[in-house]
């Protein structure tokens, strides 16, 4: 890259599809998921979309439980299929697309060695698990090994939020927003689980990614102090020390909630990631002018356009 330049933009947060991992039938009607499915099926519709909106590359991720219900366990067959898959596509564009293993974290050892597999065997660049499932979080003993192995190799974690049975419905009439204010509370329940539990204390190499709806997690880590100070079961580190290992997706690209993160966290620890195209895409230009009204240093906005994310899903680049 020459010096003037401008640095990539990586979108860190985005999804794809493929209909023969599980058919299921096409989605009808006028819900999120509906008007995606003809973009998130089609990767070459996707990347075309992404010239237009002036994104340089995306990092796929395939959430498990976009493909099974959030209570059910993802076949390992399938769980292995779909890394194959992913590895394949970004061989297949190394300049545009970037990889995270889908991970069905809740297995336990055999997730753990499925994580093994694609790091190491398909050179995927991260892992994507799911913050829940059937009531189990991130604290619960099965996810133990994934944290291990990912912590032994290096890589990055990204959390996706599932939607939770019961709150779900209860919040269904507030539309779209109230499906992701119920599953944001999910992702960010279960990361105060992991932020509570000490495991980030064991495993300190660890960096977790999470989207912006569940950055409830960043607030209640630090009304958390006074349990951590009472000592009511807070494990390892303070709260606020703790929450350090985690790194937050633009999710919303709202300019006051960018504001709150970088000042918690700093930007390092702030990554561009939109949810694409489950949400709708966002361009260059408007990602621009968002970190033009941040007062970050030109330095600063590289490394939130593309810089952190390049160091994340670099292993030992930390």
């Amino acid at each position: 890259m020459h010096s003037q330049d401008p640095p990539r933009l990586i979108d860190f947060h985005s999804h794809y599809y493929d209909e023969g991992w599980l058919p299921l039938p096409t989605p009808q009607g006028s819900s999120s998921i509906a008007r995606a499915w003809p973009l998130l099926t089609n990767i070459d519709a996707q990347l075309a979309a992404m010239d237009v909106a002036g994104i340089d590359a995306k990092v796929i991720s395939a959430p498990a439980s976009t493909i099974v219900s959030p209570v059910e366990q993802l076949p390992m067959v399938l769980m292995e299929r779909i890394n194959d898959q992913i590895a394949e596509l970004v061989a297949r564009y190394p300049q545009r697309l970037l990889g995270l293993a889908t991970i069905d974290a809740f297995q336990g050892k055999a997730a753990a060695r499925e994580v093994v597999r694609a790091i190491k065997e398909l050179h995927l660049s991260g892992i994507c698990i799911d913050c829940s499932q059937g009531g189990h979080y991130l604290n619960a003993p099965q996810v133990r090994p994934v944290f291990e192995t990912a912590s032994e190799l290096d890589i990055t974690i990204f959390i996706h939020p599932v939607s939770p049975s019961g709150l779900t419905e209860r919040l269904a009439h507030i539309g779209h927003t109230g499906t992701l204010l119920a599953r944001g509370t999910e992702n960010a329940a279960s990361i105060l689980t992991l932020l509570r539990s000490g495991i980030l204390d064991k495993y300190p190499r660890l960096k977790v990614v999470l989207p912006m709806i569940g950055v409830a997690a960043l607030i209640f880590a630090g009304i958390a102090e006074q349990e951590y100070i009472h000592d009511d079961g807070w494990k390892g580190s303070a709260p606020a020390i703790a929450r350090k290992n985690l790194y937050i997706d633009t999710m919303g690209f709202d300019l006051p909630t960018l504001r709150f993160v970088l000042d918690l966290l700093g930007p390092e620890h702030l990554l561009i990631g939109s949810d694409w195209p489950i949400m709708p895409i966002t361009t260059r230009r408007r990602v621009d002018e968002l970190l033009a009204n941040l007062n970050l240093t030109e330095a600063q906005k590289a490394a939130v356009l593309s810089g952190n994310t390049e160091r994340l899903l670099t292993p030992g680049a930390n």
